[in-house]
């Protein structure tokens, strides 16, 4: 008996795994094409290409971000309707074919278009994956495993940052942007066989066998919330109820608007690095290779991020933890305007990599404090409306740096960021102990401290 229960076990983190691994793939291909052009910026400017400036590189910066405000949104209340499934197939279709056609843009103009439409698949595509990871994997660790599959981004960042040192030079700026593309078709194809439909949003539509199949073949177990989605009667009700009603619900609606606040803040610092980074420290003296090493650091602090600060959230709480990184991160980055020595700044970029990720961990706080009913669309507007600060990072640097303020202003706008989202953070109300299930009602949702 005990064999038997042992095999269960281990077939149900088998299921939960090949989840993970699908979404985690997702996510890299994401970081690739997001973080690609901050890593062939400096290569247009210096040939200028179509006659691109610092300030119209901010612009197209931030045009994906724009895009992705809008798939997020959009993308986070479709999934609460349709199902998980279609809608990150069909971002991952969307984000694919307009970074390949990148490659062939004849203009500055269709340039930035291809990336405005590439981002709608970008802001898909999280949300989306945040609320199925969620559901596959054990309750107490669904913060963890959050971060786990966001270490696609940094994990595609350097990826990025690798290729571009060796591919630029022989190959041009346009090979990048090809080899996404068609990195994006075979992601499809693997998506499209491995990646299966949330079963508390098939319950909820009253598509019980469809639901069953699914748990016999992820070997889903009641240690997660897809488990009692099928086995509890109320996660159908629960989904009778406009997810948008449930998001502005007593105990919930301020935390609705605390949460988009937040993730606006960290990703004005995250996406304004990630795309000015290469270009900044290059100003200051280092060589395109050397200038690109910086941008691997920081995405490589960012995946150690991901996985420390979301697997402490679980144990510790995700206020103090979330608040803590944040206020860590700026004064890193407060340190780097006493031009320290390289190899010091080195592992200044490496911390404040690590601290950016904090805004990985406001997507988990997300993803616990809402029911599954209403995920979706919670992580929508919180990673769509923060995306402003995702737009605003790159034009507001790309101002900076082309005034006669520097680099300076730049770091201390990206350190006054970090304190207004630790500030913001501790401001989310706090909310009842009680049972972490995707059937608890409105006002017995679960507490993520």
């Amino acid at each position: 008996m005990s064999q038997i229960s042992g095999l269960g076990k281990e077939r149900a983190v088998s299921g939960a795994r090949s989840v993970v691994l699908t979404c985690l793939a997702i996510t890299i291909l994401d970081g690739v094409d997001l973080i690609m052009f901050g890593a062939v910026l400096p290569t247009l400017l210096e040939i200028e290409q179509w006659g691109i400036t610092t300030a119209s590189a901010g612009l197209i910066g931030s045009l994906s971000l724009f895009g992705m405000m809008a798939g997020a949104m959009l993308a986070g209340y479709l999934t609460d309707l349709v199902g998980r499934r279609p809608i990150v197939l069909a971002c991952i279709v969307s984000f694919s074919l307009f970074t390949g056609l990148c490659a062939i843009a004849p203009n500055l103009e269709t340039f930035g278009l291809f990336r405005l439409l590439a981002g709608l698949g970008f802001g898909g595509a999280l949300p989306t994956l945040i609320a199925l990871t969620q559901e596959y994997v054990k309750v107490d660790r669904r913060q963890f495993y959050n971060g786990v599959i966001q270490t696609g981004f940094p994990i595609g960042g350097c990826v990025v940052a690798i290729a571009a040192i060796f591919m630029i030079p022989a190959f041009g700026w346009e090979s990048m942007f090809a080899v996404g593309g068609l990195l994006g078709v075979v992601l499809f194809v693997i998506a499209y066989r491995s990646l299966p439909e949330s079963i508390a949003f098939l319950v909820s539509k009253g598509r019980h066998d469809e639901a069953r199949a699914l748990t016999q073949r992820y070997s889903v177990d009641h240690g997660a919330e897809s488990g009692l989605a099928l086995e509890e009667s109320k996660t159908a009700n629960a989904g009778s109820k406009s997810a948008l009603k449930l998001l502005f619900a007593p105990g919930y609606r301020i935390a609705t608007i605390m949460f988009p606040l937040i993730t606006f803040f960290g990703l004005l610092v995250s996406y304004g690095m990630n795309t000015w980074i290469p270009q900044m420290l290059r100003a200051s003296g280092y060589d395109l290779g050397s200038a690109l090493t910086f941008l691997l650091a920081f995405n490589i602090g960012s995946g150690f991020g991901m996985v420390v600060i979301t697997g402490l959230a679980d144990r510790l709480g995700s206020r103090p933890v979330i608040s803590v990184s944040f206020v860590g991160g700026a004064i890193a980055v407060s340190a780097l305007t006493l031009q320290p020595a390289q190899a010091l700044v080195f592992g200044l970029v490496l911390l404040i990599g690590f601290c950016a990720s904090s805004t990985t961990g406001v997507y988990g706080f997300v993803g616990v404090f809402y029911p599954a009913a209403a995920r979706g669309t919670a992580l929508g507007l919180a990673v769509g409306l923060g995306r402003l600060g995702g737009v605003c990072g790159p034009i507001l640097t790309g101002m900076i740096m082309s005034s006669a303020l520097g680099a300076d202003w730049a770091y201390y706008a990206f350190a006054f960021a970090g304190v207004a989202a630790a500030v913001l953070v501790s401001l989310v109300p706090r909310r009842t102990n009680a049972m972490h299930r995707t059937d608890a009602p409105v006002e017995k949702a679960a507490e993520p401290a």
